[in-house]
């Protein structure tokens, strides 16, 4: 082999791991990308899930400082009951969502 042949020979070496590196690279910048999208819509999904809390929260004073008035069974009503399910929903997925913020934060 000649000598023009061999620094060819790492030239061509060189470039392809320039490229290689370049490529994984790119693919790492772009994954790390989609992961902040997706952790900003999830926390945009959060925000919109706590601010539902605080109505349902806000809904359930109303209701219990209603029957406090009129001193009625705030337990046994339906409405109080409906909305502490629905509170104990709304958490629930503010936890899930909580959850997968951590995962894609972890990575």
């Amino acid at each position: 082999m000649s000598y023009w042949s061999e620094v060819r020979d790492v030239a061509l070496k060189g470039i392809d791991i320039a490229l290689s590196n370049f490529k994984t690279t790119a693919e790492q910048a772009i994954e790390k990308g989609k992961d902040g999208v997706a952790y900003l819509q999830l926390k945009k999904d959060l925000f919109m899930e706590q601010r539902n809390l605080q109505v349902l929260l806000a809904d359930l004073g109303d209701i219990t400082n209603e029957l406090y008035k009129s001193r009625s069974d705030i337990t046994g009503n339906e409405r109080v009951k409906e909305i502490v399910e629905k509170i104990a929903f709304v958490e629930e997925k503010c936890r899930s969502i909580e959850a997968e913020m951590k995962k894609i934060s972890g990575k």
